[in-house]
């Protein structure tokens, strides 16, 4: 029996870079690819290990369009992808500009609909 799907925005798949940083740290960042992305949030891998709760900083690059849109996301999962050493995580924007959440919704919405 397949899982009912809680997710509230549509996904759609990419692979854009991220950078983020955990929030109020100088020292603690890195650099990923997201995988998925929807107007609440996003699915990204990571080399480490990221906790469920912590609060990141992200600046994700749309390099086909010379955008960058930054917010403040919480991880809500986090687990290892099979016979690897890296890990997948689920983030939720908790902080993000209105300007940048529209574009985001549009940029969704008319990727999505070229990928049908």
């Amino acid at each position: 029996m397949q899982k009912p799907e809680r997710r509230r925005a549509k996904r759609l798949r990419v692979n854009l870079p991220l950078a983020y940083q955990h929030l109020g740290q100088d020292k603690d960042f890195g650099e990923t690819v997201a995988k998925d992305i929807s107007t609440a949030g996003m699915r990204i891998n990571a080399g480490t290990f990221l906790a469920p709760g912590t609060d990141l900083v992200v600046k994700l690059r749309f390099p086909e369009v010379s955008k960058i849109i930054e917010g403040i996301a919480q991880v809500v999962w986090s687990q290892r992808i099979s016979f690897s050493d890296q890990y997948q995580a689920g983030l939720r924007f908790t902080e993000i500009n209105p300007v940048f959440s529209k574009w985001l919704e549009e940029y969704v919405l008319i990727n999505e609909a070229l990928s049908h």
